[in-house]
């Protein structure tokens, strides 16, 4: 890490309470012809007694009403289901899950899936919609996880994607808790993507998650790795596989995801991140991406690679909310190219860069997202002179700022300097 951090930009983290702004405009449309043409009709919504569909002839997506499950993911008119579900039950689909638990206490955490009780249509256009999916925390019941949360999804006309984000919200009169993990994770269609891209150096075919349990696999020193014994496809024979093998500094965590590689026509399925400012430990905090499954996800809070310093504390009266994201699920398919596999990922790649230059986004409904008109910006000159602060910088230690910010509960911002 130190040698990398020194031939790249040395970054500085400072912790301020101006929103920095960033470029904006109007997101692009995604270039291939036959998406253009389905985005011409508009954005559609459907709702049902039990589910919700959002649909811009592009990307279509189902929802379970009133938790907030993504239950269906489909693509240009293809009818196969691209997420992995068990008619919304189970870990299956694409869902918001937690793990917190009482300050002091020495029981395991609280694993909470986040299933929501109320829903609402927010807006709802050709040109765009964003839905709702809320839950409130509930004394009277056992184990309620002690915080209020608004689950976000907005889809745009012509996109080849959508949106989601959360709120997440303690309020005064509300007990303490501990937030050891926050994520949004996507379980896909075990029969499709076998195929993983995470960076340019990993990107590869994958083992199926069968392939984990004995007897094609041995167990080793702990769970999540595994000998590869007898897989179903003997190329993988001999590997260790385990799930650690894929993090990646928050900073290089921009884009990653899987692509169905065995077919005649292949498709990418990609988590993008825009910003890290929602993201808990600074730049250099490593964490999961996707990993055999197939599965993607996002760390918003977690405890990976760092432990107990990293678990978000709220105190009782505290007054404290957030927002998570938004991250964008983005959906490519083959162009007319000679490697195929190869275009998705530099598509994918140049689609991460394109929306990122189009943080903070314009369009979210929420009035807790500060648009960039809301945010401050910083300019002029800055001289450091603390020679150990750069130091451990050029070591690939961002100077620590406070716990608060390290575990996440605040917002954070990073400048990057060449040296």
């Amino acid at each position: 890490m130190a040698a990398a951090a020194a031939a790249a930009a040395i970054v500085l983290s400072f912790v301020v309470t101006l929103l920095v702004a960033a470029a904006t405009g109007s997101l692009p449309r995604q270039p291939a012809s036959r998406e253009a043409a389905a985005g011409d009709r508009g954005v559609t919504l459907r709702v049902g007694p039990r589910q919700v569909v959002v649909d811009n002839g592009v990307v279509q997506v189902a929802l379970s009403a009133p938790e907030g499950r993504i239950t269906g993911v489909r693509y240009i008119g293809d009818p196969n289901n691209l997420m992995e579900n068990d008619a919304g039950q189970g870990d299956t689909g694409g869902y918001w899950d937690s793990v917190w638990n009482y300050p002091g206490s020495d029981l395991p955490g609280q694993y909470n899936k986040l299933d929501s009780t109320e829903f609402n249509v927010v807006s709802s256009s050709e040109d765009q919609v964003e839905l709702s999916f809320r839950s409130t925390y509930n004394p009277s019941l056992q184990n309620s996880f002690r915080l209020n949360i608004d689950k976000r999804l907005v889809m745009l006309r012509g996109s080849s994607g959508f949106y989601c984000y959360a709120i997440f919200e303690h309020a005064r009169d509300y007990p303490a808790l501990n937030i050891t993990e926050a994520r949004f994770v996507f379980k896909l269609n075990t029969g499709k993507f076998n195929y993983m891209a995470i960076t340019d150096d990993i990107r590869r075919y994958m083992p199926s998650a069968i392939d984990r349990d004995e007897p094609r696999a041995v167990p080793l020193a702990y769970k999540e790795a595994v000998l590869l014994v007898d897989p179903k496809e003997p190329q993988f024979r001999g590997e260790v596989d385990d799930k650690y093998q894929y993090s990646l500094d928050n900073k290089d965590n921009v884009v990653h995801g899987w692509i169905s590689g065995s077919d005649p026509n292949p498709m990418g399925f990609w988590v993008i991140t825009p910003s890290n400012e929602f993201k808990s430990g600074g730049p250099f905090k490593r964490e999961l991406t996707s990993h055999v499954g197939p599965t993607s996800l996002t760390m918003f809070f977690g405890t990976h690679y760092v432990g107990k310093y990293m678990v978000a504390k709220i105190d009782d009266g505290e007054s404290w909310k957030k927002v998570l994201g938004p991250v964008f699920i983005y959906l490519n398919s083959s162009p007319k190219s000679g490697n195929n596999l190869q275009a998705l990922w530099q598509d994918a790649k140049a689609q991460a860069q394109a929306e990122a230059r189009n943080w903070p986004y314009s369009f979210l409904a929420s009035p807790d997202f500060p648009k960039a008109a809301e945010r401050g910006s910083i300019a002029g000159r800055l001289l450091v002179r603390d020679s150990l602060t750069i130091s451990h910088t050029i070591d690939g230690e961002a100077p620590s700022t406070s716990p608060e910010i390290d575990a996440g509960k605040l917002y954070r911002f990073h400048f990057h300097f060449l040296p």
